[in-house]
Protein backbone atom coordinates (compact mmCIF):
# COMPACT_ATOMS: atom_id res chain seq x y z
CA UNK A 1 0.00 0.00 0.00
CA UNK A 2 1.48 3.47 -1.13
CA UNK A 3 1.25 5.97 1.86
CA UNK A 4 1.32 8.94 -0.51
CA UNK A 5 -1.83 9.54 -1.81
CA UNK A 6 -2.45 10.41 2.05
CA UNK A 7 0.34 12.05 2.73
CA UNK A 8 -1.88 14.99 4.31
CA UNK A 9 -4.38 13.03 6.44
CA UNK A 10 -4.55 13.06 10.02
CA UNK A 11 -5.64 8.93 10.29
CA UNK A 12 -3.38 7.81 6.95
CA UNK A 13 -0.24 8.98 7.46
CA UNK A 14 1.05 5.52 8.72
CA UNK A 15 -1.14 2.59 7.26
CA UNK A 16 0.00 0.33 10.33
CA UNK A 17 -1.49 3.04 13.17
CA UNK A 18 -4.40 3.58 9.83
CA UNK A 19 -5.29 -0.38 9.80
CA UNK A 20 -4.53 -0.49 13.57
CA UNK A 21 -7.46 2.14 14.36
CA UNK A 22 -9.49 0.65 11.71
CA UNK A 23 -9.57 -2.81 12.96
CA UNK A 24 -10.34 -1.08 16.58
CA UNK A 25 -13.17 0.75 15.46
CA UNK A 26 -15.16 -2.56 14.01
CA UNK A 27 -13.76 -4.52 16.86
CA UNK A 28 -15.70 -2.34 19.63
CA UNK A 29 -18.79 -1.98 17.06
CA UNK A 30 -19.18 -5.87 16.84
CA UNK A 31 -18.15 -6.22 20.50
CA UNK A 32 -20.99 -3.74 22.09
CA UNK A 33 -23.54 -5.68 19.11
CA UNK A 34 -22.74 -9.02 20.13
CA UNK A 35 -23.02 -7.83 23.96
CA UNK A 36 -25.59 -9.76 25.87
CA UNK A 37 -26.70 -11.75 22.47
CA UNK A 38 -29.06 -14.49 23.38
CA UNK A 39 -31.60 -11.94 25.00
CA UNK A 40 -34.93 -12.04 23.98
CA UNK A 41 -35.70 -9.93 20.99
CA UNK A 42 -37.78 -7.63 23.12
CA UNK A 43 -35.06 -5.18 23.66
CA UNK A 44 -36.23 -2.87 20.65
CA UNK A 45 -40.15 -2.84 19.20
CA UNK A 46 -40.98 -6.84 20.28
CA UNK A 47 -43.64 -6.47 18.14
CA UNK A 48 -42.12 -6.14 14.40
CA UNK A 49 -39.45 -8.48 15.90
CA UNK A 50 -41.73 -11.33 16.41
CA UNK A 51 -44.14 -10.76 13.60
CA UNK A 52 -40.45 -11.84 11.71
CA UNK A 53 -39.86 -14.32 14.20
CA UNK A 54 -43.61 -16.04 13.92
CA UNK A 55 -42.88 -16.23 9.54
CA UNK A 56 -39.63 -17.50 10.61
CA UNK A 57 -40.42 -20.14 12.87
CA UNK A 58 -43.54 -20.88 10.82
CA UNK A 59 -41.49 -21.56 7.55
CA UNK A 60 -39.09 -23.94 10.31
CA UNK A 61 -41.78 -25.90 11.41
CA UNK A 62 -43.77 -26.41 8.50
CA UNK A 63 -41.12 -29.54 7.39
CA UNK A 64 -39.87 -30.15 11.01
CA UNK A 65 -41.20 -33.69 11.02
CA UNK A 66 -39.52 -33.95 14.68
CA UNK A 67 -42.29 -31.29 15.92
CA UNK A 68 -45.95 -32.55 17.42
CA UNK A 69 -48.26 -32.39 14.68
CA UNK A 70 -50.73 -29.86 16.31
CA UNK A 71 -47.35 -27.94 16.83
CA UNK A 72 -46.49 -27.58 13.69
CA UNK A 73 -49.83 -26.68 12.09
CA UNK A 74 -50.08 -24.45 14.75
CA UNK A 75 -46.62 -22.73 13.68
CA UNK A 76 -47.48 -22.62 10.19
CA UNK A 77 -51.04 -21.19 11.19
CA UNK A 78 -49.42 -18.54 12.64
CA UNK A 79 -47.15 -17.84 9.76
CA UNK A 80 -49.71 -17.42 6.93
CA UNK A 81 -51.98 -14.92 9.81
CA UNK A 82 -49.19 -12.29 9.46
CA UNK A 83 -49.95 -11.70 5.91
CA UNK A 84 -47.48 -9.82 3.96
CA UNK A 85 -45.53 -6.45 4.60
CA UNK A 86 -42.38 -7.34 1.86
CA UNK A 87 -40.39 -10.15 0.79
CA UNK A 88 -39.43 -12.23 3.72
CA UNK A 89 -36.16 -12.16 2.77
CA UNK A 90 -34.52 -12.05 6.80
CA UNK A 91 -37.34 -14.78 7.82
CA UNK A 92 -36.31 -17.10 4.98
CA UNK A 93 -32.57 -16.89 5.78
CA UNK A 94 -33.19 -17.57 9.10
CA UNK A 95 -35.68 -20.47 8.28
CA UNK A 96 -32.88 -21.95 6.44
CA UNK A 97 -30.17 -21.75 9.29
CA UNK A 98 -32.75 -22.78 11.92
CA UNK A 99 -33.37 -26.37 9.74
CA UNK A 100 -29.07 -26.25 9.36
CA UNK A 101 -28.60 -25.99 13.49
CA UNK A 102 -31.56 -27.63 14.25
CA UNK A 103 -33.09 -24.80 16.47
CA UNK A 104 -34.92 -22.07 16.20
CA UNK A 105 -32.53 -20.08 18.47
CA UNK A 106 -33.95 -16.27 17.99
CA UNK A 107 -30.55 -15.16 18.57
CA UNK A 108 -29.66 -16.05 15.10
CA UNK A 109 -31.74 -13.68 12.98
CA UNK A 110 -29.47 -11.22 15.36
CA UNK A 111 -26.69 -12.26 14.32
CA UNK A 112 -27.56 -11.48 10.64
CA UNK A 113 -28.96 -8.37 11.18
CA UNK A 114 -25.47 -7.19 13.53
CA UNK A 115 -23.36 -8.80 10.31
CA UNK A 116 -25.05 -7.03 7.63
CA UNK A 117 -24.56 -3.31 9.67
CA UNK A 118 -21.38 -4.05 10.00
CA UNK A 119 -20.76 -4.81 6.05
CA UNK A 120 -22.75 -1.55 5.85
CA UNK A 121 -19.72 0.68 7.77
CA UNK A 122 -17.42 -1.38 5.29
CA UNK A 123 -18.98 0.30 2.72
CA UNK A 124 -19.84 3.15 4.00
CA UNK A 125 -16.15 3.88 4.95
CA UNK A 126 -15.14 3.66 1.07
CA UNK A 127 -18.24 5.76 -0.07
CA UNK A 128 -17.42 8.61 2.58
CA UNK A 129 -13.31 8.13 1.13
CA UNK A 130 -15.00 8.63 -2.32
CA UNK A 131 -17.02 11.14 -1.74
CA UNK A 132 -15.10 13.17 1.24
CA UNK A 133 -11.36 11.67 2.32
CA UNK A 134 -10.05 9.28 4.51
CA UNK A 135 -10.31 11.50 7.44
CA UNK A 136 -13.90 12.39 6.81
CA UNK A 137 -14.47 8.13 6.74
CA UNK A 138 -12.86 7.46 9.90
CA UNK A 139 -14.98 10.19 11.49
CA UNK A 140 -18.03 9.05 9.35
CA UNK A 141 -17.79 5.53 10.59
CA UNK A 142 -17.34 6.03 14.25
CA UNK A 143 -20.84 8.04 14.12
CA UNK A 144 -22.52 4.84 12.02
CA UNK A 145 -20.69 2.27 14.16
CA UNK A 146 -20.65 3.80 17.93
CA UNK A 147 -24.35 6.11 17.55
CA UNK A 148 -26.22 3.74 20.26
CA UNK A 149 -29.47 3.71 18.77
CA UNK A 150 -28.01 2.37 15.56
CA UNK A 151 -26.06 -0.04 17.91
CA UNK A 152 -29.66 -0.98 19.16
CA UNK A 153 -31.34 -0.92 16.15
CA UNK A 154 -28.92 -2.89 14.48
CA UNK A 155 -29.74 -5.93 16.49
CA UNK A 156 -33.14 -6.06 15.74
CA UNK A 157 -34.75 -9.08 13.37
CA UNK A 158 -36.63 -6.98 10.56
CA UNK A 159 -35.77 -5.89 7.56
CA UNK A 160 -34.23 -2.15 8.31
CA UNK A 161 -30.76 -3.16 9.32
CA UNK A 162 -30.19 -5.07 6.20
CA UNK A 163 -32.08 -1.90 3.62
CA UNK A 164 -29.94 0.40 5.90
CA UNK A 165 -26.14 -1.73 4.77
CA UNK A 166 -28.14 -2.20 1.37
CA UNK A 167 -28.72 1.40 0.47
CA UNK A 168 -25.02 2.22 1.47
CA UNK A 169 -23.82 -0.34 -1.01
CA UNK A 170 -26.26 1.14 -3.65
CA UNK A 171 -25.06 4.50 -3.50
CA UNK A 172 -20.97 3.42 -3.46
CA UNK A 173 -22.27 1.31 -6.68
CA UNK A 174 -24.07 4.91 -7.86
CA UNK A 175 -20.74 6.74 -6.69
CA UNK A 176 -18.69 4.26 -8.79
CA UNK A 177 -20.70 4.41 -12.03
CA UNK A 178 -20.02 8.36 -11.63
CA UNK A 179 -16.54 7.90 -11.76
CA UNK A 180 -16.01 5.39 -14.46
CA UNK A 181 -19.35 4.97 -16.67
CA UNK A 182 -18.93 1.50 -17.84
CA UNK A 183 -21.18 -1.30 -17.95
CA UNK A 184 -19.93 -2.96 -14.72
CA UNK A 185 -20.82 -0.16 -12.36
CA UNK A 186 -23.90 0.27 -13.92
CA UNK A 187 -25.22 -3.06 -13.92
CA UNK A 188 -24.35 -3.40 -10.20
CA UNK A 189 -25.96 0.28 -9.43
CA UNK A 190 -28.89 -1.27 -11.19
CA UNK A 191 -28.91 -4.53 -9.58
CA UNK A 192 -28.46 -2.97 -5.97
CA UNK A 193 -30.95 -0.65 -6.03
CA UNK A 194 -33.58 -3.26 -7.15
CA UNK A 195 -32.20 -5.14 -4.40
CA UNK A 196 -32.71 -2.47 -1.65
CA UNK A 197 -36.19 -1.46 -3.18
CA UNK A 198 -37.44 -5.47 -3.16
CA UNK A 199 -36.01 -5.76 0.31
CA UNK A 200 -38.13 -2.82 1.89
CA UNK A 201 -40.36 -0.63 -0.58
CA UNK A 202 -39.57 2.52 0.96
CA UNK A 203 -36.39 2.66 -0.18
CA UNK A 204 -37.51 3.99 -3.39
CA UNK A 205 -37.85 7.11 -1.34
CA UNK A 206 -34.33 7.15 -1.10
CA UNK A 207 -33.13 5.84 -4.45
CA UNK A 208 -34.98 7.01 -7.49
CA UNK A 209 -34.79 10.56 -5.89
CA UNK A 210 -31.31 10.56 -6.45
CA UNK A 211 -30.95 8.91 -9.70
CA UNK A 212 -33.39 12.39 -10.83
CA UNK A 213 -31.44 14.41 -9.48
CA UNK A 214 -28.46 13.14 -11.49
CA UNK A 215 -30.48 12.78 -14.43
CA UNK A 216 -31.55 16.12 -14.50
CA UNK A 217 -28.58 18.47 -12.77
CA UNK A 218 -25.55 16.59 -13.84
CA UNK A 219 -26.72 14.88 -16.52
CA UNK A 220 -28.70 16.19 -18.56
CA UNK A 221 -32.14 15.18 -19.51
CA UNK A 222 -32.05 14.59 -23.14
CA UNK A 223 -28.41 12.94 -22.48
CA UNK A 224 -29.86 10.49 -20.25
CA UNK A 225 -32.54 9.33 -22.71
CA UNK A 226 -30.34 8.70 -25.62
CA UNK A 227 -28.19 6.52 -22.33
CA UNK A 228 -28.62 3.21 -22.82
CA UNK A 229 -26.56 2.66 -19.55
CA UNK A 230 -29.39 4.28 -17.76
CA UNK A 231 -32.30 2.68 -19.12
CA UNK A 232 -30.73 -0.49 -18.12
CA UNK A 233 -30.22 0.94 -14.55
CA UNK A 234 -33.42 1.77 -14.07
CA UNK A 235 -35.10 -1.34 -15.28
CA UNK A 236 -32.83 -3.36 -13.02
CA UNK A 237 -33.65 -0.84 -10.33
CA UNK A 238 -37.56 -0.94 -10.78
CA UNK A 239 -38.28 -4.66 -11.99
CA UNK A 240 -37.53 -6.93 -8.75
CA UNK A 241 -40.51 -5.00 -6.26
CA UNK A 242 -42.66 -4.62 -9.51
CA UNK A 243 -42.58 -8.18 -9.78
CA UNK A 244 -42.84 -9.21 -5.79
CA UNK A 245 -45.79 -6.29 -6.40
CA UNK A 246 -47.85 -7.97 -9.08
CA UNK A 247 -47.03 -11.41 -7.34
CA UNK A 248 -48.68 -9.89 -3.85
CA UNK A 249 -51.30 -7.57 -5.07
CA UNK A 250 -52.94 -8.93 -8.62
CA UNK A 251 -52.05 -12.59 -7.68
CA UNK A 252 -52.17 -13.65 -4.12
CA UNK A 253 -53.78 -10.03 -2.74
CA UNK A 254 -51.79 -10.79 0.04
CA UNK A 255 -50.09 -6.95 -0.04
CA UNK A 256 -53.20 -5.61 -0.21
CA UNK A 257 -53.71 -4.69 3.05
CA UNK A 258 -50.30 -3.26 3.68
CA UNK A 259 -51.92 0.18 1.67
CA UNK A 260 -54.19 0.89 3.81
CA UNK A 261 -53.84 3.62 7.09
CA UNK A 262 -50.94 4.49 5.85
CA UNK A 263 -51.75 8.12 3.90
CA UNK A 264 -52.62 11.16 6.18
CA UNK A 265 -52.09 14.15 4.29
CA UNK A 266 -54.64 15.50 7.02
CA UNK A 267 -51.73 15.90 9.68
CA UNK A 268 -49.56 17.96 7.10
CA UNK A 269 -51.04 21.42 8.33
CA UNK A 270 -50.52 20.44 12.36
CA UNK A 271 -47.38 22.13 13.51
CA UNK A 272 -47.41 19.23 16.13
CA UNK A 273 -47.00 16.97 13.64
CA UNK A 274 -43.36 18.43 12.72
CA UNK A 275 -42.47 18.58 16.28
CA UNK A 276 -43.22 14.64 16.72
CA UNK A 277 -41.36 14.11 13.79
CA UNK A 278 -38.57 16.48 15.02
CA UNK A 279 -38.37 14.21 17.94
CA UNK A 280 -38.36 11.11 16.23
CA UNK A 281 -35.16 12.20 13.84
CA UNK A 282 -33.26 13.87 17.34
CA UNK A 283 -33.60 10.80 19.24
CA UNK A 284 -32.14 8.47 16.26
CA UNK A 285 -29.75 10.63 15.09
CA UNK A 286 -29.11 13.79 17.73
CA UNK A 287 -30.74 16.92 16.54
CA UNK A 288 -27.37 18.69 16.76
CA UNK A 289 -25.37 16.35 14.42
CA UNK A 290 -28.73 16.14 12.33
CA UNK A 291 -28.00 20.11 11.63
CA UNK A 292 -23.95 19.58 11.28
CA UNK A 293 -24.95 16.95 8.16
CA UNK A 294 -26.97 18.99 6.30
CA UNK A 295 -24.38 22.14 6.37
CA UNK A 296 -21.98 19.25 5.93
CA UNK A 297 -23.76 18.56 2.44
CA UNK A 298 -22.47 21.69 0.85
CA UNK A 299 -18.74 20.79 1.94
CA UNK A 300 -18.46 18.14 -0.49
CA UNK A 301 -16.47 19.05 -3.25
CA UNK A 302 -17.53 17.36 -6.45
CA UNK A 303 -20.82 18.77 -7.51
CA UNK A 304 -22.58 15.64 -8.63
CA UNK A 305 -21.90 13.66 -4.73
CA UNK A 306 -23.54 16.90 -3.64
CA UNK A 307 -26.63 16.19 -5.78
CA UNK A 308 -26.49 12.37 -4.48
CA UNK A 309 -26.82 14.13 -0.74
CA UNK A 310 -29.19 16.64 -1.52
CA UNK A 311 -32.02 14.59 -3.44
CA UNK A 312 -31.82 12.20 -0.65
CA UNK A 313 -32.78 14.70 1.78
CA UNK A 314 -35.37 15.70 -0.78
CA UNK A 315 -36.39 12.13 -0.76
CA UNK A 316 -36.45 11.66 3.03
CA UNK A 317 -38.77 14.56 3.38
CA UNK A 318 -41.27 12.92 0.51
CA UNK A 319 -41.27 9.63 2.45
CA UNK A 320 -42.04 11.65 6.11
CA UNK A 321 -44.96 13.47 4.05
CA UNK A 322 -45.86 10.18 2.26
CA UNK A 323 -46.31 8.29 5.77
CA UNK A 324 -46.43 10.80 8.44
CA UNK A 325 -48.00 8.90 10.92
CA UNK A 326 -45.26 6.78 10.96
CA UNK A 327 -42.55 8.60 10.15
CA UNK A 328 -43.98 10.58 13.75
CA UNK A 329 -44.46 7.97 15.90
CA UNK A 330 -41.96 4.93 14.90
CA UNK A 331 -38.45 5.97 15.45
CA UNK A 332 -37.07 2.98 13.63
CA UNK A 333 -38.43 5.03 9.88
CA UNK A 334 -35.39 7.48 10.59
CA UNK A 335 -32.95 4.39 10.32
CA UNK A 336 -31.81 4.80 6.90
CA UNK A 337 -31.08 8.65 7.60
CA UNK A 338 -28.31 7.38 10.28
CA UNK A 339 -25.47 6.77 7.13
CA UNK A 340 -25.92 9.60 5.31
CA UNK A 341 -25.53 11.87 8.43
CA UNK A 342 -22.61 10.33 9.08
CA UNK A 343 -21.29 11.16 5.13
CA UNK A 344 -22.57 15.26 6.09
CA UNK A 345 -20.30 14.92 8.99
CA UNK A 346 -17.72 13.18 7.70
CA UNK A 347 -17.89 16.20 5.70
CA UNK A 348 -17.86 18.60 8.24
CA UNK A 349 -14.62 16.61 9.82
CA UNK A 350 -12.83 16.53 6.59
CA UNK A 351 -12.72 20.35 6.84
CA UNK A 352 -11.70 20.79 10.17
CA UNK A 353 -8.46 18.33 9.77
CA UNK A 354 -7.52 20.07 6.62
CA UNK A 355 -7.37 22.91 8.64
CA UNK A 356 -5.94 22.07 12.01
CA UNK A 357 -3.12 23.47 13.23
CA UNK A 358 -0.64 22.76 15.88
CA UNK A 359 2.31 20.42 16.63
CA UNK A 360 1.22 16.70 14.95
CA UNK A 361 2.29 14.96 18.11
CA UNK A 362 0.43 17.05 20.26
CA UNK A 363 -2.12 17.22 18.07
CA UNK A 364 -2.43 13.82 17.41
CA UNK A 365 -2.45 12.83 21.01
CA UNK A 366 -5.42 15.09 22.33
CA UNK A 367 -7.61 14.26 18.71
CA UNK A 368 -7.06 10.65 19.94
CA UNK A 369 -7.58 11.21 23.11
CA UNK A 370 -10.78 13.41 22.85
CA UNK A 371 -12.05 10.31 20.03
CA UNK A 372 -11.33 7.81 22.29
CA UNK A 373 -13.19 9.10 25.28
CA UNK A 374 -16.51 9.83 23.27
CA UNK A 375 -16.42 6.50 21.85
CA UNK A 376 -15.55 4.79 25.20
CA UNK A 377 -18.65 6.93 26.83
CA UNK A 378 -20.88 5.57 23.87
CA UNK A 379 -20.23 1.94 24.06
CA UNK A 380 -20.57 1.69 27.32
CA UNK A 381 -24.44 3.47 26.70
CA UNK A 382 -25.02 0.88 25.02
CA UNK A 383 -23.78 -1.74 27.18
CA UNK A 384 -25.61 -0.08 30.05
CA UNK A 385 -29.00 0.22 27.67
CA UNK A 386 -28.79 -4.01 26.71
CA UNK A 387 -27.57 -4.82 30.19
CA UNK A 388 -30.63 -2.82 32.03
CA UNK A 389 -33.02 -4.86 29.96
CA UNK A 390 -33.13 -8.50 30.35
CA UNK A 391 -35.92 -10.22 28.92
CA UNK A 392 -35.16 -13.95 29.29
CA UNK A 393 -38.13 -14.32 32.22
CA UNK A 394 -40.76 -13.50 29.76
CA UNK A 395 -40.56 -16.54 28.11
CA UNK A 396 -41.24 -18.10 31.11
CA UNK A 397 -44.25 -16.18 32.10
CA UNK A 398 -46.10 -16.96 28.89
CA UNK A 399 -44.99 -20.21 28.87
CA UNK A 400 -46.88 -20.70 32.27
CA UNK A 401 -49.54 -18.81 31.02
CA UNK A 402 -49.88 -21.49 28.67
CA UNK A 403 -50.40 -23.58 31.08
CA UNK A 404 -53.35 -21.20 32.94
CA UNK A 405 -55.28 -20.75 29.73
CA UNK A 406 -55.33 -24.91 28.95
CA UNK A 407 -54.10 -26.35 25.35
CA UNK A 408 -56.11 -24.40 22.27
CA UNK A 409 -57.66 -21.74 24.67
CA UNK A 410 -59.21 -19.36 22.21
CA UNK A 411 -58.47 -16.09 23.64
CA UNK A 412 -59.56 -12.44 23.18
CA UNK A 413 -56.47 -10.19 24.72
CA UNK A 414 -55.14 -7.26 25.68
CA UNK A 415 -51.73 -7.96 26.05
CA UNK A 416 -47.98 -7.36 25.35
CA UNK A 417 -46.51 -6.38 21.78
CA UNK A 418 -50.47 -7.10 20.62
CA UNK A 419 -50.72 -10.83 21.48
CA UNK A 420 -46.99 -11.39 19.93
CA UNK A 421 -45.30 -12.98 22.99
CA UNK A 422 -48.56 -14.89 23.86
CA UNK A 423 -48.75 -16.61 20.53
CA UNK A 424 -44.76 -17.34 19.99
CA UNK A 425 -44.45 -18.56 23.88
CA UNK A 426 -48.17 -19.69 24.60
CA UNK A 427 -48.49 -21.29 21.47
CA UNK A 428 -52.24 -19.60 21.69
CA UNK A 429 -53.43 -17.49 18.67
CA UNK A 430 -55.15 -14.55 20.87
CA UNK A 431 -57.85 -12.19 18.96
CA UNK A 432 -56.34 -9.07 19.70
CA UNK A 433 -58.22 -5.68 21.37
CA UNK A 434 -56.49 -2.32 20.47
CA UNK A 435 -54.88 -0.56 22.51
CA UNK A 436 -56.27 3.96 23.33
CA UNK A 437 -53.04 4.37 19.85
CA UNK A 438 -55.22 1.98 17.75
CA UNK A 439 -58.45 4.16 18.42
CA UNK A 440 -56.79 7.26 17.73
CA UNK A 441 -55.09 5.48 14.74
CA UNK A 442 -58.36 4.87 13.30
CA UNK A 443 -60.24 7.94 14.61
CA UNK A 444 -57.57 9.82 12.79
CA UNK A 445 -57.87 7.83 9.25
CA UNK A 446 -62.06 8.99 9.85
CA UNK A 447 -63.18 5.32 11.05
CA UNK A 448 -65.93 5.32 13.73
CA UNK A 449 -65.26 3.03 17.11
CA UNK A 450 -68.18 1.64 19.10
CA UNK A 451 -66.55 -0.37 21.29
CA UNK A 452 -69.36 -2.51 22.21
CA UNK A 453 -69.98 -3.59 19.11
CA UNK A 454 -66.34 -4.43 18.42
CA UNK A 455 -66.21 -6.57 21.72
CA UNK A 456 -69.20 -8.18 20.82
CA UNK A 457 -67.63 -9.10 17.69
CA UNK A 458 -64.26 -10.04 19.14
CA UNK A 459 -65.46 -12.21 21.61
CA UNK A 460 -67.90 -14.44 20.26
CA UNK A 461 -66.97 -18.14 20.83
CA UNK A 462 -64.09 -17.16 22.17
CA UNK A 463 -63.56 -18.53 25.94
CA UNK A 464 -61.48 -15.87 27.65
CA UNK A 465 -60.29 -12.24 28.01
CA UNK A 466 -56.60 -11.55 28.70
CA UNK A 467 -55.37 -8.77 30.27
CA UNK A 468 -51.35 -8.08 31.13
CA UNK A 469 -51.20 -3.72 29.98
CA UNK A 470 -52.86 -2.82 32.78
CA UNK A 471 -51.86 0.51 31.93
CA UNK A 472 -54.14 0.49 28.83
CA UNK A 473 -56.58 -1.75 30.73
CA UNK A 474 -56.56 1.31 33.09
CA UNK A 475 -57.45 4.14 30.28
CA UNK A 476 -60.24 2.24 28.39
CA UNK A 477 -63.00 2.45 31.62
CA UNK A 478 -65.80 1.56 28.80
CA UNK A 479 -63.88 -2.19 28.21
CA UNK A 480 -63.61 -2.55 32.04
CA UNK A 481 -67.09 -1.72 32.50
CA UNK A 482 -68.18 -4.00 30.38
CA UNK A 483 -65.59 -6.90 31.89
CA UNK A 484 -67.27 -6.30 34.90
CA UNK A 485 -70.03 -8.32 34.04
CA UNK A 486 -67.91 -11.43 33.60
CA UNK A 487 -66.68 -13.45 36.10
CA UNK A 488 -62.52 -13.44 37.31
CA UNK A 489 -60.92 -16.97 36.98
CA UNK A 490 -57.94 -16.27 37.17
CA UNK A 491 -55.79 -13.29 38.50
CA UNK A 492 -52.48 -12.44 39.31
CA UNK A 493 -49.63 -9.31 39.65
CA UNK A 494 -49.25 -9.99 35.59
CA UNK A 495 -52.59 -10.59 34.61
CA UNK A 496 -56.23 -10.70 34.93
CA UNK A 497 -58.39 -13.20 33.10
CA UNK A 498 -62.10 -13.41 32.72
CA UNK A 499 -64.22 -16.08 31.59
CA UNK A 500 -66.30 -14.58 28.67
CA UNK A 501 -68.25 -17.76 27.87
CA UNK A 502 -71.52 -16.96 29.27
Amino acid sequence: MNNKPFENTFFAKNRYIMWIILVFIFGLGLVIRFYDLTDLPLDFHGTRQLHSALIARGMYYQKLESAPEWQRDMAVQQWKAEGLIEPPVMERLTAFTYALVGHDHLWIPRVYSILFWMLGGVALFLLIREMIGIDGAFIGLIYYLILPYGAIASRAFQPDPLLTSLLIVSNLAIVKWLKYNNWKWAILSGILGGLTIFVKATAVFFIIPVWIGLVFLKIGLLKAIKMPKLWVIGLLTVLPYALFHIYGVYITGLLTSQFALRFFPNMWPDPVFYLRWNGELSSVVGFEWFLISLLGVFLIKKREHRVMMIFFWIGYFIYGMTFPFHISTHDYYQLPVIPFVAIGIGAGAELLFRNIKGNKYVLSVVVLGVLLFGITIKAWDVRVTLKRMDYRQEQVFWEELEDVLGPAASVVGLTHDYGYRMSYWSWITPENWMTTGDIEYRELAGQEIDINTIFQEQTAGKDYFVVTLFGEFENQPQLKDILSNYPVVAQEDEYIIYDIRK
